[in-house]
């Protein structure tokens, strides 16, 4: 990689502290797809039909996304530090519970506490990185975050399934809770707290940081300053709804293909577990090169044209797994491209929503859009999961493409130039 090209895509003001949030990143969404890879073992262990199965993922999501508000307001109040330490280790808890279950309900338990903890980590994580990064390289910023994210789903097959193909998936889950438990500790002691600043924090550029003078200016701790009366002022405006809609999509369609792809491959396709996690690990890679390509794209062109083009190609790679010839290398292909459009309507979308957070409710229109990603995230896999039971995962896995193509046409909606560099 040139100086050009790693100075265009990783150089930030903060480079220590924004890889500690991204491996962060990395261990929440990790355990937010522990159970997908295993699915086919706990359908048979369980004796469990995959709506059931699937329902775990939405106890998850639903916890997970219930509690975002509250986890970003205790955030304001004692910290993101702790806030995302703490989640952190109780998440790993729960997949820990998870690996000594010895029945259904356990599981059900075992998903909701670890939600809880999972809640945490965005309102943390994401305002730590926007309290650390200025106008600047604020971009570049969520595009490593984002990166460790996909990075953290793509290792969850490769460890889990891995580890639970040579040992059992009791040993698989338990190993991986020990991952969380030991980085939530090396969180704390290697984070530093950002400086004190009582003023307009100065940019790279030298000019000012528009939060600062808004009236959140960073503190010692590196928390954003609690103001009670914006917390929810979010206004009603149609473009609150399109993005609410947008990431309810977008979440809904990811949602989906991360919990079956490997059921799918598995069911359908015809494939091993291991075969099946080698896939889903290659469409991660595509996720993976999509964060940082389409986050670079997302500053140079049209976002809404860059939104409808990802979910239109999305809709077209589900559709077309029912046409994919059940062998490995063109498995590998397909599902590597499809993890690139797929993936690459999220800095389109994080980048529309972050050219609005700088109007002084930054806090409440980023809950009010994770919110949306943790319904999604919790709606796709109950969904597809009794669809699969109707016709068959063979059928079910490409009807996600429906909902790739209702997330482009509200795309379409948004008005041209909405949310992009030059609006």
């Amino acid at each position: 990689m040139s100086g050009t090209l790693r100075s265009r895509l990783f150089s930030v003001s903060n480079p220590r502290e924004v890889w500690l949030v991204t491996a962060a990143h990395a261990v929440n969404e990790f355990y937010s797809v522990a159970l997908p890879p295993i699915l086919p073992l706990l359908v048979n262990d369980f004796a469990i039909s995959y709506a059931e199965a699937g329902a775990l993922l939405t106890v998850f999501y639903v916890t997970y996304s219930v509690f975002q508000l509250p986890a970003g307001a205790l955030a304001d109040r004692i910290g993101q530090r702790w806030i995302l330490a703490v989640g952190m280790v109780v998440l790993a808890a729960g997949i820990l519970v998870a690996a000594g279950a010895q029945n259904y309900e356990t599981l059900v338990f075992a998903e909701a506490l670890a939600g809880l903890g999972g809640s945490t980590y965005h309102p943390a994580g994401m305002s730590l990185i926007s309290d650390l990064e200025g106008s600047t390289t604020e971009g570049k910023a969520m595009g490593i975050h984002g990166l460790g994210g996909v990075v953290g789903t793509a290792l969850a097959p490769a460890l889990v399934g891995g580890l639970a193909a040579v040992f059992d998936w009791r040993f698989a889950l338990t190993v991986s809770a020990g991952v969380g438990l030991v980085y939530g500790a090396v969180f704390l002691a290697l984070f530093r707290d950002l400086p004190e600043s009582s003023g307009p924090t100065v940019e790279p550029d030298g000019g000012s940081d528009p939060d600062a003078e808004a009236g959140t200016a960073r503190t010692g701790s590196g928390w954003r300053r609690f103001v009670p009366h914006t917390f929810f002022s979010v206004p009603l405006r149609r473009w609150v709804l399109v993005l609410f809609l947008a990431n309810l999509a977008i979440s809904t369609e990811l949602g989906a293909v991360r919990t079956y792809v490997t059921s799918y491959l598995v069911e359908h396709a015809g494939t091993t577990t291991g075969l099946a996690n080698g896939v889903f690990f290659a469409m991660l890679v595509g996720a993976g090169i999509a964060s940082l390509g389409a986050g670079t794209l997302a500053d140079t062109m049209d976002r809404r044209t860059l939104g409808v083009a990802a979910m239109v190609g999305s809709s077209l790679a589900l559709a077309g797994t029912a046409l994919v010839p059940p062998v490995a290398l063109a498995l590998v292909v397909w599902f590597f491209l499809a993890g690139v459009v797929l993936w690459a309507a999220l800095p389109a979308m994080n980048a529309i929503t972050s050219a609005y957070s700088e109007r002084g409710f930054s806090g409440s229109l980023f809950g009010v859009m994770l919110t949306a990603g943790s319904l999604g995230g919790a709606a796709g896999p109950l969904l597809f999961g009794a669809l699969a039971e109707r016709v068959g995962m063979g059928a079910a896995f490409p009807l996600v493409a429906v909902v790739s193509a209702a997330g482009a046409v509200v795309f379409l909606s948004m008005r041209r130039g909405e949310g992009s560099p030059e609006s």
